[in-house]
């Protein structure tokens, strides 16, 4: 299989793929496994839908990574850009948010059918369609995050050179800070012209994926602009033509997710009206009312789904308080553990579930029970582990363990369908016969 979307590649990596040691932003595997069965089952609207469990997430890295971009520029005391300059910036993420799921699921369901025309097994569509999202999900992403981080900097940087251009008129074109910058900029390398100079309307750091050239205030003298090959160089990204500071949005709505023009846009409705539109005054994507409200309908489809999860979680809490009921109590042979025996009754069920906060955790914990013999020794964790030993609530708290008869801590881990997961059990002696009770469990990151 392919991944497609070759122009978003040549654009991205044109300077090679980004740096995924970096803190690498990544649809979670919930989420991805939902929207793949929302759009194998059909209860998503490929076509003029956006997969609610997508979109939420997209809108939280996307806001993740603006807000990042504030705080690297006030950490250089520049002014955090006001409330309607922040507000409208952030519904720009969330309307290419928005485009972006779009193009992913078209994408993802475009794989359900195989050469035959018929609807691949569940298992065959998921094991074709990895290769997409984790392209998508990791080079794709990480070069949209890296670079919204740096437009949401520049927009809070260029208002500050436009209320300083008296002290300061002109900006230094300061070289990348790349390992591999791309040659398309190196002839703009430490050229200064006037903060409101036309140049920088088609010129700017940022205008390309993955660029890390910077602009400096300066009191330097105007330098030519470069014309050697600045002809060449003129057609900025796509996505990246527009001044983030001017324009008030994250990537601007030229790029390849947003549509050509409204008579082909998914959310458009009436196409003829849409184009009718279109003629009289332009596509404008982030001031769209009928992409507003496509938004506000995903929104409103999230929280459902989130009200869903609640109640699955109180029937999941239901479920063990009922198999707890029933524990006989004792200890329990298990030849997996340490120790070779656990204590399995009402009070080590609920002791272990009540630590555990998602309902992945919680089922694990049924499962845990079910069949404790499926868990793999790790090490051995002393008391006191990682605790400030200065602290007097925590020298109290160990105090306690010990007098409880726990003499150390056994880590284990096992399998459930929902993943790998990290078990704790206090380690207790009684008549000098060592057993042990499940204490917590944490999905292994």
């Amino acid at each position: 299989m392919t991944t497609g979307g070759d122009d978003i590649d040549r654009a991205y990596f044109a300077d090679g793929t980004p740096d995924l040691s970096e803190h690498s932003p990544a649809y979670g595997v919930e989420t991805i496994a939902q929207a793949l069965l929302n759009i194998y089952r059909e209860v998503v609207d490929v076509e003029g839908g956006i997969e609610p469990n997508l979109y939420q997430e997209t809108r939280r890295i996307f806001s993740e990574a603006v807000a990042d971009g504030w705080v690297k520029a006030s950490d250089r005391d520049i002014p955090t850009p006001d409330q309607a300059f922040r507000d409208a910036f952030l519904h720009s993420a969330d309307v290419f948010s928005a485009f972006r799921v779009h193009r992913m699921q078209q994408d993802i369901a475009a794989q359900m059918i195989d050469s035959n025309g018929n609807v691949k097994p569940f298992r065959k569509f998921v094991k074709d369609v990895s290769p997409y999202i984790e392209h998508r999900n990791r080079e794709w992403l990480q070069t949209e995050y890296n670079t919204a981080i740096l437009r949401a900097q520049n927009a809070a940087e260029w208002q500050q050179f436009m209320a300083e251009k008296d002290v300061f008129p002109n900006l230094e074109w300061i070289p990348s800070t790349s390992p591999n910058p791309g040659e398309d900029h190196r002839v703009f390398w430490g050229t200064v012209r006037p903060v409101d100079d036309p140049f920088w309307n088609v010129h700017k750091p940022g205008d390309r994926w993955n660029c890390k050239c910077e602009l400096r205030q300066t009191e330097k003298a105007v330098t030519p602009v470069p014309t050697s090959r600045a002809k060449a160089l003129d057609n900025a990204a796509k996505g990246l033509e527009s001044n983030p500071a001017k324009d008030k949005e994250v990537f601007s709505d030229k790029h390849p997710y947003y549509p050509k023009n409204c008579s082909v846009c998914p959310f458009a409705g009436n196409k003829l009206m849409a184009l009718v539109h279109d003629l009289a005054s332009g596509k404008d994507c982030h001031h769209c009312r009928r992409i507003n409200k496509s938004i506000a309908t995903t929104e409103k489809k999230a929280e459902a789904a989130t009200t869903a999860a609640k109640k699955a979680l109180y029937m999941t809490v239901i479920r063990a308080h009922e198999l707890a009921q029933k524990r006989p109590g004792g200890l329990r042979t298990v030849k997996s553990m340490k120790s070779g025996k656990m204590l399995d009754s009402k009070k080590s069920f609920m002791t272990l579930y009540n630590h555990e906060k998602t309902i992945d955790e919680l089922q694990a914990v049924v499962s845990f029970f079910t069949k404790p013999s499926k868990v793999r020794f790790v090490r051995v964790s002393p008391l006191g582990e990682g605790k400030d030993l200065s602290n007097p609530k925590d020298v109290l708290n160990i105090a306690k363990k010990r007098g409880r008869n726990v003499s150390q801590y056994n880590v284990y881990e096992f399998k459930t369908s929902n993943g790998i997961y990290v078990l704790k059990t206090e380690v207790r002696v009684k008549k000098n016969k060592e057993f042990e009770i499940p204490y917590f469990l944490r999905k292994k990151e």
